[in-house]
């Protein structure tokens, strides 16, 4: 069937079904949903005690681009992501500051918002904070308690007691024994060494929250759990997270969430992998990371995305300064190609190529494959700079289901001999401000600006940022 008048598929349309590598199954599955055409789905959001990193950037891209994909193809998406605003790092990091925990994760919080619309990532429909949901999270452990499932100790904490649920470490495929997965040195009141807390109790003068249990703050893995029961039910149709979520966190998710409901927990587990830097994983813990306001300083929005999707979201990817000059050079091929004049009343009214939109679904329909779907794109792309203006509608659509902003300025240029132009330029507007030329310096500088692009002066010289957020 053609695709016209700018519609986008439906699930009647379309052949192509959907599949996805379930990390529970180990393979890849048929997508179906729990109620007919309609998606629930649930990701793990920041712990906001400090700046996010690009790694976290490479997961909040990647699960922005499955809901404006499951939206493309008709699904009605409704998308979770939390805020876990207490947690202990945040409480060690605002004693350091000489704030509050509530101040700190305030403020991390509206700076993730920012990074999030720098990144063009839309908004979820649900943002629950831990710290609105004690409630339910009280009724979630005092479920498992009845259920014996989960026990209380002299102190106040309380404990899972992962003896008692027989398919512990499905997630992780894990064949080892109970106690050679444990994180954390054995306690004596806990019965088990992998039983992990629900809730754990604190002195009073700490920060903490009076429960039915004792004065003291939730566990990690039960925030999830409890906000997606509130907001989902006992059951979903997808969770996703960064691949080191999967144990303990995850692991415990399914755990404490399929003892207290005995039913199956989430349909489709998806994981993405890691941003590395020479080698190792992007972490705050290895001190090798690059906040995603750092990264934005040098790369627009758009770079850093097309980034991310130029690789399977499965697959590890490198963060490197030629990685990024790449994607860059790569986002301005393709929207150096759209009328970026037409407006969206005019791209509507006109026919979408349909070859190109199948193809298209071919690559995302199996497991979310970004990096193909690009090279669909680039197609695209090609024929419309040989005369084929009538594609580029479909090329801007295509562009916008990724999640491109397509409201930036022009790019003039695309190739990688631009990066040697602006050098130049910009040596020789230093000359100018050393030989006290500042007409011809400013004039250099506004030009950039014009073009898009931003200089900065500072004691160390002269930086290029692209200004196109």
């Amino acid at each position: 069937m053609h695709l016209a008048n700018g519609h986008i598929l439906n699930m009647t349309e379309s052949s192509t079904k959907i599949r996805f590598f379930n990390t529970l199954s180990k393979k890849l599955e048929d997508f179906q949903t729990i109620k007919s055409n309609e998606v629930s789905l649930y990701t793990c959001g920041p712990t906001v005690y400090d700046s996010s990193h690009i790694g976290h950037a490479r997961s909040v891209i990647v699960w922005d681009c499955l809901v404006r994909y499951l939206r493309f193809r008709g699904f009605n998406v409704k998308w979770a992501r939390n805020i876990t605003d207490i947690d202990d790092k945040i409480i060690n990091r605002s004693k350091d500051l000489g704030i509050s925990p509530e101040l700190l994760a305030r403020q991390q919080t509206y700076d993730f918002w920012r990074d999030m619309q720098s990144l063009h990532v839309t908004w979820p429909d649900y943002e629950p904070r831990a710290t609105e949901n004690l409630i339910e999270m009280y009724q979630f452990i005092q479920g498992l308690i009845d259920r014996k499932h989960a026990y209380r100790t002299e102190n106040g904490d309380v404990y899972f007691d992962v003896k008692s649920f027989k398919d512990y470490g499905q997630l992780k495929n894990l064949a080892s024994s109970c106690e050679s997965l444990a994180r954390v040195d054995h306690q004596d009141v806990k019965k088990n060494e992998c039983d992990f807390a629900l809730w754990k109790a604190c002195p009073q003068d700490d920060y903490g929250y009076e429960s039915p249990f004792s004065y003291g703050r939730p566990g990690w893995h039960l925030e999830c759990s409890a906000m997606i029961k509130r907001y989902f039910g006992e059951t979903i149709d997808i969770h996703g997270g960064g691949e080191d979520l999967v144990f303990p966190h995850h692991e415990n998710e399914i755990a404490q969430s399929e003892c207290l409901h005995n039913k199956k927990f989430v349909n489709y587990w998806l994981h993405n992998a890691m941003i590395m830097v020479n080698g190792s994983k992007m972490s705050k813990s290895e001190g090798n990371y690059v906040t995603i306001s750092e990264s934005l300083k040098k790369y627009c929005g758009n770079t850093i995305r097309f980034f991310v999707l130029s690789a399977h979201y499965r697959q590890p990817v490198n963060y490197t300064e030629e990685a990024l000059n790449a994607a860059q050079n790569g986002f301005h091929r393709l929207f150096n190609s759209i009328n970026k004049d037409a407006s969206e009343q005019e791209i509507q009214n006109k026919d979408l190529n349909q070859e190109a939109i199948d193809k298209f679904n071919f690559y995302m329909s199996e497991d979310l494959n970004t990096a193909c779907a690009l090279s669909v794109l680039f197609e695209l792309s090609k024929q419309i700079n040989k005369g084929e203006t009538h594609l580029e509608p479909t090329l801007r659509k295509l562009m916008q289901v990724l999640g491109f902003d397509l409201n930036v300025q022009k790019e003039s240029f695309s190739e990688n001999s631009v990066e040697s132009l602006f050098d130049f330029l910009i040596e020789i507007r230093n000359n100018a401000r050393e030989q006290k030329n500042y007409a011809l310096s400013d004039r250099i500088r506004d030009e950039f600006e014009k073009a898009g692009y931003k200089l900065k002066d500072s004691p160390t010289g002269t930086t290029l940022a692209a200004n196109c957020q």
